[in-house]
């Protein structure tokens, strides 16, 4: 890994990405003894208004906790992608929603189309591990923590009685990413 990484996810309101982002931040606290700041913003419209969540990562103290040099993206809304698109790098892992984000221009990037959302529906039955399967696609393409730091990240925030769900969102988005 790079000394210092950036991640920005970005969705509509109530999918649950801001979770995403505190996930990955306790992962990368608690279990890879790493520095993170995660930084949240989202409109007035709680429901539906595009959000997005910032995460840095560093091997020293982060002095400026916003983002400004992005290095991977996933999105899974086509107004919020097109939104915070400003700060990425030109070489940066793009990941969009193949049935949500509309075309675009590619630039240089690494860019993955994943139906991240009918997927999850599909597969695990429930959208509310969105923000898991989002995680698990990230790990899987950066490998910015480990699979077993991201596991224990999940069960630790996850609501009782969802463990086996959010288990299988994991394995659903190394599943969704494998060979691409």
């Amino acid at each position: 890994m790079k000394e210092h990484f950036e991640i920005r996810y970005s969705a509509i309101g109530g999918q649950g990405i801001i979770t995403a982002g505190a996930i990955l931040a306790e992962a990368i606290v608690h279990y890879e003894n790493k520095y993170a700041t995660q930084s949240p913003t989202y409109t007035s419209q709680v429901r539906g208004g595009p959000t997005k969540v910032d995460v840095i990562i560093d091997k020293n103290e982060i002095i400026y906790p916003y983002a400004t040099a992005i290095d991977f993206y996933l999105s899974t809304g086509n107004n919020p992608f097109h939104l915070y698109l400003k700060d990425v790098k030109d070489d940066a892992i793009i990941v969009v929603d193949s049935n949500l984000v509309e075309d675009f221009d590619p630039k240089n990037w690494k860019v993955y189309r994943v139906p991240i959302i009918e997927a999850t529906k599909r597969e695990i039955g429930n959208i509310v591990v969105t923000s898991v399967v989002a995680l698990a696609i990230t790990v899987k393409l950066t490998g910015i923590i480990s699979e077993e730091s991201l596991k224990k990240a999940v069960l630790r925030m996850a609501p009782k009685g969802t463990e086996s769900m959010n288990l299988d969102a994991i394995r659903l988005g190394y599943q969704l990413i494998e060979g691409k």
